[in-house]
Formats: C-alpha cells, sequence, structure tokens
C-alpha cells in the first residue's frame, strides 16, 4: 500500500487486511474504496438515516418503503451495532454481487432476520413472499392453486424446507435445500426472494 499508508493507523490497517481477507478484493482497489467511504462518512460508519438517503438514490420506488430499508440495513449491519462500517458495507456488496448463490442467499436471509434470531420464522418469509406478490400484479392467476397466495406459499416452503418440523428456518437449512431440490426451490420462488 506504499505511501499511502502514512495517513492510516493501526486499526484502519487492520481493518484493511481483515476487509480484504473476507472480500477477497485486491488491496489496491480496496484501499481506494476505504479512502472514499472515510471521505464520505467520517465517523467510520453510515447511521441508519445515512442508509437511507443513499438507499433511496438506487432502490427502485416500489422498494423504499421504510420496512424495507430497515431490513436492508439489517442485512448490512451484521453486528446490529446501529452503523455499517467499511467491513460491513464492503462484505455485504461483496455478498450481493457475488456469483456464488450461497452468498446471495446469506446476504437476504440476513435483511430477511430482522431479530437476529439465526432463523426466520413464518412472519418473516411471509413479508419476503408478499413483496413478490405485490411487485408481480395478477401472478396468484399465473401460478398453481397451490401456491396462489403468500400464505399457501409460506406453507409450502416450511412443508418443503423445515426438516425438523419446529417452525424456523436456518439458513444451512435454506441451502440444503437449494442444492437438493432445485426445482421446487424455483417453484416456491425461493430464488426470487434469496437469488436475486
Amino acid at each position: 500500500m506504499g505511501n499511502a499508508n502514512k495517513k492510516l493507523n493501526e486499526n484502519d490497517l487492520a481493518l484493511l487486511k481483515n476487509t480484504e481477507s473476507s472480500t477477497g478484493m485486491d488491496k489496491k482497489a480496496l484501499l481506494k474504496e476505504y479512502k472514499k467511504f472515510k471521505k464520505q462518512f467520517p465517523t467510520g460508519g453510515i447511521n441508519k438515516e445515512q442508509f437511507r438517503e443513499m438507499a433511496g438514490s438506487f432502490l427502485p420506488p416500489q422498494q423504499r418503503s421504510e420496512e424495507f430499508i430497515n431490513r436492508l440495513f439489517n442485512a448490512f449491519d451484521s453486528d446490529r451495532s446501529g452503523q455499517v462500517d467499511f467491513h460491513e458495507f464492503m462484505l455485504a456488496m461483496t455478498m450481493c454481487s457475488s456469483d456464488n448463490p450461497e452468498d446471495k442467499l446469506r446476504f437476504c436471509f440476513r435483511s430477511l432476520d430482522i431479530d437476529a434470531s439465526g432463523y426466520l420464522d413464518r412472519q418473516e418469509i411471509l413479508y419476503a413472499v408478499q413483496l413478490i406478490f405485490k411487485h408481480n400484479p395478477g401472478l396468484e392467476k399465473r401460478v398453481a392453486p397451490d401456491v396462489n397466495t403468500p400464505e399457501k406459499v409460506v406453507t409450502k416452503i416450511f412443508e418443503s424446507v423445515d426438516q425438523n418440523g419446529d417452525n424456523k428456518l436456518t439458513c444451512e437449512e435454506l441451502i440444503e435445500f437449494m442444492h437438493n431440490d432445485p426445482k421446487t426451490f424455483s417453484y416456491l420462488g425461493l430464488n426470487l426472494i434469496f437469488l436475486t
């Protein structure tokens, strides 16, 4: 990192090294992003209000609701500190843009796990399925009768994915189901929830 290190303290260097390790990004590109991040967010983090403003500039209008942005913020703020630091920001961006479906699924899982319990309950899944129906008017007429309402889809998802019947979906259960039965994963709209 050469002379650019002169303005970086030990904490900055440790953060960059950790972020490089977690994301696999090139050192020079990472340093460039870090400088932009620090310039835009001098406190070293993005608070919820700043995140809301930023998200409003790139999200489509139908995804600018308070609830959606809060869920997205939670996915970025992995330690739930109330601020998205550089490491969290770069890790989330890497996961979002990854070609690896497991990375995308893990990121989306975090956005839906609003209470940070480590699992998704029926209400958290219902929220995502309702969004699919809301953003696809007439969907209920184009799909099979057993999945023509959000509630029916949620029931099918839990019947198919919830291996131990505890009414909680873990990220691992979803990943395993995605690999073992990709056709049903897609049929239930899980690809739309977790892989887009």
